[in-house]
């Protein structure tokens, strides 16, 4: 009678090295993502706007407030303010209440403007200016 060895086929060295190759893998892909995901906090600006909108924008179950500006040179610019839970900022609904339209602020930002994305520069820190 024959036995069936299939098992032993595999060396143990072999499927170490997979598990290793594996692990590799999701770690590679755990520090891309973060990479990814933190990369626009990494661009910061600080803006002296005037307010000359702003919107409310749903999508699916999040909600983004875009806040139209005109800066000091005369161009005009679209920030967002939501919510970040890198910059522990949680208060956009509280900061989009507090916008009056043609008044000052002096607004910090991080990100970048992609238009062809929709990607607006987020808002964390607003103080008015007289």
């Amino acid at each position: 009678m024959r036995k069936n060895n299939f098992h032993r086929l595999k060396s143990n060295k072999s499927l170490r090295s997979l598990k290793f190759k594996i692990g590799a893998m999701i770690i590679g892909i755990i520090i891309l993502s973060g990479i990814f995901i933190s990369f626009p906090h990494f661009f910061r600006n600080t803006y002296t706007v005037t307010i000359a909108s702003k919107q409310i924008k749903k999508q699916n179950n999040s909600t983004e407030y875009l806040i139209y500006t005109q800066i000091g040179n005369g161009d005009t610019r679209v920030f967002k303010n939501t919510n970040s839970l890198l910059e522990f900022k949680f208060n956009s609904e509280d900061v989009y209440g507090g916008f009056r339209i043609n008044r000052k602020y002096e607004i910090k930002t991080y990100g970048f403007r992609i238009p062809l994305l929709s990607s607006y520069e987020n808002i964390i820190k607003v103080k008015a200016i007289e």
